[in-house]
């Protein structure tokens, strides 16, 4: 059974509001990025560089001259990259920064004192880098070309909407806070076992001793002066039974190879496990709470639309006169926002909602409207991919409600 789409009860302000026409509905959809900075291929190359540059990477021989310790350059080497596997998919904006950084430490820590297989993966990684950061780059030009196009269809149309509800983004920028300074936490634990271990190897005495046997986890060596002492070691497998070793000995207990110092392996695990999430919670908190701020406090472009609400809670956008609703735009996850409780009630409410916002309420320049369960509805704003929205439409009474985005806007796939 065929059912027209519902149109927002006719208004005053409805005179002249500009319809989103197929036309530029099509334009908008053009300008989004090229096939080629889908963030999939970011990933995929990435990943395989990463997993060839970890594999072809040569093992270091720890040694008195050359002590493994902590590692905090290889630390950042793998959140960034590990971070970066996220951030092309949902961050853009972290990975205009991060990709660079990440570029310039593998070119400095890596590329000198490798082989040529090492190198050629390194390379691969810097490339795959550049790929991510150009298709960021591409993807944020789409949205500035997107909202240019809007704006341009909204003509001098403009729109403002009240504030109501709490400010969106202040759970994420809580809980990612809280996670960076658990990460923060862990840094500073990590760096005073650092610390506190170069303390000890400095007043300890050493004592030259030759290796008798081993564990998975410790090494049997026998002293000069025939004690037999057992070592921690983090790679007992390195040291050949009757190969000579030195054991820094301490106060107390405090014993150690010279060649494996402290290794703050433990909070640095910490520290990336939630420092990532906590940084990506952060901006994204501070993103949308930007862009829900721009949406309220300013002006922002209104056009006519069709919207579709599927079963899934989905709703989706179609141009003002894609009654046939043959090509949808985009689409989004939004919730009603009302005006606060006490303000008014009823028909009041709707008449105090339209005076505020002065929302568009009459049909599209008599156009019939077809399909099943597409409504008229105003939006407010201008879509692109991770875009803050506001729509006027009406529930199933015609009463005026504002819904508005909690999810990234999502354009439909090609």
């Amino acid at each position: 059974m065929s059912r027209t789409s519902a149109p927002i009860s006719a208004g005053p302000a409805s005179e002249g509001g500009p319809a989103w026409l197929s036309a530029d509905a099509a334009a908008w959809a053009s300008a989004r990025p090229g096939s080629w900075a889908r963030p999939l291929w970011s990933v995929l190359a990435l990943l395989a560089t990463v997993v060839a540059a970890i594999a072809l990477e040569p093992v270091p021989v720890c040694s008195e001259a050359a002590p493994c310790g902590p590692d905090w350059t290889g630390m950042v080497q793998v959140g960034l990259a590990v971070g970066l596997l996220y951030w092309f998919a949902r961050l853009p904006e972290l990975t205009l920064v991060a990709a660079p950084v990440l570029a310039v430490v593998v070119a400095w820590e890596e590329l000198p004192a490798t082989g040529w297989a090492s190198r050629s993966a390194n390379l691969a990684v810097i490339a795959a880098l550049g790929l991510g950061w150009a298709a960021a780059w591409d993807r944020t030009a789409a949205r500035r070309r997107q909202r240019q196009l809007v704006d341009r269809a909204a003509t001098a149309e403009q729109r403002r909407l009240k504030s109501a509800g709490p400010p969106r983004g202040l759970i994420p920028i809580a809980a990612g806070s809280a996670l960076c300074a658990v990460a923060v936490g862990a840094l500073v634990v990590g760096s005073r076992g650092v610390a506190e271990d170069e303390r000890q190897a400095a007043r300890a005495t050493r004592t030259e001793a030759v290796v008798a046997g081993r564990t998975d986890l410790t090494l049997e060596v026998r002293a000069q002066d025939g004690r037999r002492i057992t070592v921690d070691s983090l790679i007992p497998e390195d040291y050949r039974t009757g190969t000579t070793v030195v054991v820094l000995e301490g106060d107390g207990s405090w014993r150690r190879l010279a060649a494996e110092p402290y290794d703050a392996v433990g909070p640095q695990l910490l520290a990336l496990a939630v420092g990532l999430p906590g940084l990506s919670l952060v901006t994204t908190g501070l993103l949308a709470r930007r862009r829900a701020t721009a949406l309220r406090r300013g002006a922002a472009p209104a056009l006519r639309v069709l919207l579709r609400v599927d079963v899934r809670g989905r709703s989706w956008v179609y141009a003002a006169d894609d009654t046939g609703r043959s090509t949808p735009l985009f689409s989004c996850i939004c919730v009603p926002e009302l005006p606060e409780a006490g303000e008014c009630e009823g028909a009041e409410a709707a008449e105090e909602l339209e005076e505020e916002t002065g929302v568009v309420h009459d049909g599209i320049d008599g156009v019939p409207f077809a399909g099943t369960g597409a409504r008229e509805a105003v939006m407010i704003g201008a879509p692109y991919e991770g875009g803050e929205l506001a729509f006027i439409t009406t529930d199933g009474d015609g009463t005026s409600v504002v819904n508005h985005t909690v999810g990234p806007v999502r354009p439909t796939p090609r």
